[in-house]
């Protein structure tokens, strides 16, 4: 069981998040109480404090049962007493008080405190807080069902509870309102709702909602490009202690750096669509998946362009290298970002789009202090598109954020393959199907195989990306078929190039040295 003084949560110690009282006027001795809690506080006095509560509980006052648990949660004057603690909540959440049901729900959303981690349980007590009053309980309600925690992601719940806290009061809700509209999550992608949202949390003193209000303003997201007025709302969110806010005023550039426009108002865009242009779009065209069965293998390289929400502005352009392996709807391959990380891929062809299967790439997000992220390649739709010699995959490419549970941003991939009739026609290919494994190499050797048709001298190099020869081996063969070989390679972490040589011909493949 976790302890609650181990966990990093902060939102299960602190008298802010952790309910104590209602919203409604308390009896005189309970406010001194409470005021006795406060190490801040003249008054400081817990034990004297847990007298009252003491006395108050056993007159039956739920507020008081509630604020006895959270004392022995904490061990504020006395030892901490987690069974206990768990005991008085659920006496005060019996008697149907609501920051009661809240701080339950907390605890088994955790498993801390006492609790074991049941999410079902976490649901049902976030459901009766919000019913019996608590604003909190809203946001924890939704949260749960746009983050999946113990149910099937269902945006458009997650967004009618959000909608229901706004109604409330929730200034919170509102935030998480403005949050579902300005990504698309559970209703239509549109930054003028977004925008009208924040500003509603931002007049109730919301960190998160004023920060993207100042956001929307410093990118154009559905308001006229502002940088003063983006200033004004960053600043109020630093002042509200938000860390986030501080690093963007500290950002030389924005997000969305380059424009289409000073205004972005979020449109319907075409879906379903067969591209003949090979150009870098302005505006993300969401295409209709047309790969053409045995087509695709091969070394490509090319660009990763990234779109704001709306796909209406191209915010990154990123050089990629991909080596495909296409056997009939099965993929494998290498993917290398320019500066950035390198996974081998494994991916399958179905009708509507091209599913991956356990492939993750960590990158650095725009917004907070500067952090990796773990994304898991979801899905992509790709079209083939040749030029006399010339062969193009262009394509969506839908990336997953395990953090936040939740879609990243569009994307568009844009890759070139130079046609070598003579290494990628495996069909009367002496050598074929070279693979590395593993890959990435984590040791100083690898298993190299390739299927030999014929006997013949085989020869390999590796080189950086710089050109620089790292290792080079003729290769000892043993009649014809499965070949495979220990290779001793010492070198650094990086990605390399493996060319395998015979009859004149080469063969490339890629090498992630981890």
């Amino acid at each position: 069981m976790k302890k609650i003084n181990r966990i990093g949560l902060s939102l299960l110690l602190l008298l802010g998040t952790m309910q104590v009282f209602s919203q409604e006027k308390q009896p005189d001795d309970l406010v001194i109480a409470r005021t006795q809690l406060k190490e801040a506080s003249r008054s400081y006095n817990p034990a004297a404090a847990l007298k009252t509560f003491i006395q108050k509980a056993s007159e039956g006052n739920a507020e008081a049962m509630n604020a006895i648990a959270l004392i022995y949660s904490k061990g504020l004057g006395v030892p901490v007493n987690e069974a206990l603690a768990l005991e008085w909540f659920e006496k005060s959440a019996q008697k149907g008080y609501a920051n009661a049901y809240y701080n339950m729900a907390l605890l088994y959303k955790e498993g801390v405190g006492g609790a074991k981690k049941d999410l079902d349980k976490s649901l049902e007590y976030a459901k009766k807080a919000a019913k019996a009053g608590s604003l909190e309980a809203y946001v924890l309600w939704g949260l749960i069902y746009k983050e999946g925690l113990g149910v099937p992601q269902d945006y458009k719940q997650a967004l009618n509870v959000f909608e229901e806290g706004a109604t409330k009061g929730s200034e919170h809700c509102f935030y998480a309102q403005g949050y579902m509209h300005y990504k698309g999550f559970g209703t239509k992608q549109d930054y003028t709702k977004a925008v009208a949202l924040f500003q509603q949390a931002a007049d109730l003193d919301n960190a998160m909602g004023t920060y993207m209000l100042g956001y929307c303003y410093r990118n154009g997201y559905g308001v006229s490009i502002d940088a003063e007025k983006a200033k004004f709302w960053f600043t109020k969110a630093a002042d509200f202690g938000l860390e986030r806010a501080n690093a963007e005023l500290e950002q030389t550039k924005p997000e969305n750096a380059t424009p289409n426009q000073a205004l972005t108002l979020s449109t319907t865009l075409d879906e379903n669509v067969e591209v003949i242009s090979t150009e870098f779009p302005k505006k993300l065209p969401k295409l209709k998946q047309k790969i053409t069965k045995n087509k695709i293998s091969g070394e490509y390289t090319g660009n990763l362009l990234r779109y704001d929400w709306s796909g209406q502005n191209v915010l990154s352009n990123t050089a990629i290298q991909v080596t495909i392996d296409q056997k009939s709807k099965d993929l494998t391959g290498i993917w290398i970002e320019h500066e950035g990380d390198s996974i081998a891929f494994k991916a399958t062809i179905e009708d509507k789009e091209i599913a991956f299967q356990d492939t993750k790439i960590d990158r650095f997000n725009h917004y907070d202090i500067p952090a990796l992220e773990s994304y898991q390649f979801k899905n992509a739709k790709l079209q083939i598109i040749e030029n006399h010699d010339d062969i193009y995959l262009v394509g969506n490419l839908q990336l997953f954020n395990t953090k936040y549970q939740e879609n990243e941003k569009p994307m568009y991939i844009i890759l070139k393959r130079k046609a070598d009739k003579t290494s990628t026609d495996t069909t009367h290919a002496i050598v074929s199907k070279v693979v590395i494994y593993p890959n990435p190499v984590a040791s100083e050797s690898f298993k190299l195989s390739f299927d030999l048709k014929e006997q013949t001298p085989i020869a390999i190099k590796i080189y950086d990306f710089s050109g620089n020869l790292k290792y080079e081996q003729n290769l000892n063969t043993s009649g014809i078929g499965l070949q495979e070989q220990m290779i001793p390679f010492r070198a650094l972490k990086g990605n390399y190039i493996l060319n395998l040589y015979y009859n004149n011909q080469v063969l490339r493949t890629i090498l992630i040295k981890k």
